[in-house]
């Protein structure tokens, strides 16, 4: 069965997806015009100095990650190249979305769009690299791909992955290519020993291991090396800092009336919007004003008056702003799906979601583990919930410094994942 959903994957379903995107691709805009387009061009930038054929020769690490998956190959790339300094990285993506990320990260040689899932296309592309290995960050393995890959004697490898019971690619017709696309591979690396379970309920032959999420050590780099933050605006060690990132509408629709309810408790306040368009601040602010909530943006203003609700204007800051505070709200998690939460959880924080949580292994698995008085991650279902929340972690204030050496501490534990997936592929 399996082979057969690969063979009407490959002959049937790729061609005639691509066939329908080439003649609509003149009525569609935007990324996924744009992703159309650097496939068709086969689009790619070598950023460092030396011609194709230098870097062919050198035989590239390949490493693939489809758009956000970049944060988990991040720490890959880097000690990749420091333990292999003077071997090319090529970097593929299939969002547009990841081009910006790639552009600024100093360790990659070259990077370039992934092509199309066709087997005479993605052969040219194997040829023209020469890559001696290909690792797929978190997800994203194409059927075709790893079939070639294999045909040409280049290893490959998936880390950071992860299997959710729930997952599509466990369930219906969609498991049998998963399990051909799967057992391609060398090996895959998985975050944690459930995953490894529901690849042998799956049927994978290849060999499975419980290597850790890379993306923890990207967090706690980027908390080693922060980006400066505005120096007046530091909160003091005696203020409670409650801050609120990654917010849609959604959310501070229920984040809102829960602080207008507290503007008698001593409470300083972040507010980081997802969006920081003219259009949206806009409207963040005049809620403000109808709640008679004050306010000042970060790029702006130059004091942070008590009272305050600090709107986090500019794109870049969050993982730092992280450290200023004393619990957490993630956002996304009263719309559709709650953004990562490793960054708040890495710097100590307890932290609250929404609803709409369950998209995040994180948010799930550390709803399980304790501090001194509760749980690391809460759910909070209302402004009401905020208000209990919040007034419950002010009172317990003085504990906060040990509250947060503990949740440090435990998510500390998921360290240098990214030197054991290494060591691992070493030997392949």
């Amino acid at each position: 069965m399996s082979s057969l959903m690969f063979y009407f994957y490959k002959f049937i379903l790729v061609p005639l997806a691509f066939l329908l995107l080439q003649l609509f691709r003149p009525f569609l805009k935007g990324k996924l015009r744009e992703m159309i387009e650097d496939k068709n061009h086969g689009f790619y930038k070598i950023k460092k100095t030396g011609s194709e054929q230098d870097i062919a020769q050198a035989r590239p690490f390949w490493i693939h990650a489809a758009s956000g998956e970049i944060e988990y190959a991040r720490p890959v790339i880097r000690e990749l190249k420091k333990q292999h300094p003077h071997t090319p990285i090529l970097v593929t993506y299939s969002s547009p979305s990841a081009k910006k990320i790639l552009e600024s990260l100093h360790d990659v040689d070259v990077w370039a769009a992934l092509p199309w899932d066709l087997d005479f296309v993605l052969a040219r592309f194997v040829e023209k690299w020469n890559p001696r290995v290909l690792l797929f960050s978190r997800t994203d393995v194409w059927p075709v791909l790893v079939s070639v890959v294999k045909k040409k004697n280049i290893p490959a490898a998936l880390f950071s992955a992860t299997f959710a019971d729930n997952s599509s690619r466990l369930k219906g017709m969609t498991r049998y290519l998963t399990r051909y696309t799967l057992n391609h591979l060398a090996e895959i690396h998985c975050v944690s020993a459930e995953d490894i379970q529901n690849l042998d309920d799956l049927g994978i032959e290849v060999p499975v291991v419980a290597s850790g999420d890379t993306r923890f050590d990207q967090v706690f780099h980027r908390l080693e090396n922060p980006k400066i933050l505005k120096g007046d605006l530091i909160p003091s060690p005696e203020d409670f800092i409650f801050i609120a990132g990654s917010t849609w509408a959604e959310d501070e629709a229920v984040l809102l009336p829960a602080l207008a309810q507290l503007k008698n408790v001593h409470i300083r306040v972040i507010i980081a919007p997802h969006e920081t368009t003219p259009a949206h601040l806009h409207a963040l602010e005049k809620q403000m004003t109808d709640l008679g909530l004050d306010f000042v943006r970060y790029s702006t203003t130059t004091t942070w008056p008590a009272g305050s609700i600090l709107i986090i204007d500019q794109v870049g800051i969050l993982a730092e702003l992280y450290t200023w505070a004393d619990i957490a709200f993630i956002g996304g998690s009263f719309k559709k799906q709650v953004h990562s939460v490793m960054e708040a959880l890495a710097a100590g924080l307890p932290v609250m979601v929404g609803p709409q949580h369950r998209n995040n292994r994180e948010a799930l698995y550390y709803q399980k583990k304790n501090f001194s008085s509760g749980m690391i991650v809460q759910v909070v279902h209302s402004s009401a919930d905020m208000v209990v929340l919040l007034q419950r972690m002010k009172k317990q204030q003085a504990q906060i410094p040990h509250i947060k050496e503990e949740i440090r501490a435990e998510i500390g534990k998921n360290r240098n994942s990214t030197l054991r997936v290494l060591s691992a592929i070493e030997r392949l």
